[in-house]
């Protein structure tokens, strides 16, 4: 059964129950049959119904299905903490885990709801109040009307242009081998963590690297990333912040 939630042994339970139901070990998926029809005459057929096995993804249809049902719509809060509480007292270090299936699965499928408006701005706001910065990571600021290209730099660098009633925008980008070093870097300081926590920085750093060959954009892993390192603490890591490039990424880290 699907790890992230609380599933109750019953089959049957009330709408304002916090866990979800227990689907069993099979779900019905499709039925054959005519009904009989007196005002045409034509007779009925034995309907036939075929079973699949009950998938993960069908308790995250069913968390959807409670959220977007919730009465008062405004204390979906509740559920969440509920199964977050719930994951967190079997996984020590879920906390990422747990948040990314809410983001990366339930989100998307809830999206997709009628009328999920609502619904899904009070998910996206329990999501950021558990992922402090999130929304903000990567994002350009105003500064002037100035486009500047941070690559390649070996020490932190602040551009302050003083004119009134004018507007600036500065965009810092990192560059491919600014994330590259980074991650060595990690993976030097991270040899003496225990095994689990190595796979956490390594599954983040591989789908970063994969992302960031396709051009796509990285802000959720590398924010990930950093909040594995205030995890572990920051005196573990000390080949990163020794060197210059620390400083350049450590915004995007969400490390202040």
């Amino acid at each position: 059964m699907n790890p992230f939630f609380e599933i109750s042994e019953q089959e049957e339970l009330p709408d304002d129950v916090f866990a979800l139901k227990n689907l069993g070990i099979q779900q019905a998926w499709i039925t054959v049959g005519r009904r009989s029809s007196d005002f045409w005459g034509t007779p009925g057929t034995p309907s036939k119904t075929t079973y699949r096995n009950t998938t993960d993804e069908d308790y995250d249809q069913q968390f959807v299905r409670k959220l977007h049902k919730w009465k008062p719509i405004y204390h979906i809060d509740l559920v969440l903490e509920h199964h977050y509480s719930y994951y967190l007292a079997r996984h020590d270090q879920g906390h990422g885990d747990f948040l990314k299936h809410m983001r990366y699965v339930i989100l998307p499928i809830l999206k997709k709801k009628p009328n999920a408006e609502v619904c899904t701005q009070l998910f996206e706001k329990w999501l950021d109040s558990k992922e402090p910065g999130h929304s903000n990571i990567l994002k350009p600021y105003t500064v002037n009307n100035n486009t500047i290209n941070v690559g390649n730099v070996n020490a932190p660098t602040q551009f302050q242009q003083n004119s009134d009633h004018s507007t600036q925008t500065q965009h810092n980008h990192l560059q491919k081998d600014d994330i590259k070093q980074v991650f060595e870097l990690l993976q030097k300081d991270i040899q003496q963590v225990n095994e689990q926590i190595r796979k956490d920085f390594a599954m983040e750093m591989d789908y970063a690297i994969t992302q960031l060959e396709r051009g796509k954009d990285i802000k959720p892993q590398l924010f990930n990333i950093g909040s594995l390192i205030k995890d572990v603490g920051m005196g573990t890591f000390t080949n990163l912040l020794a060197a210059p490039v620390f400083e350049l990424v450590k915004p995007y880290l969400g490390l202040h």
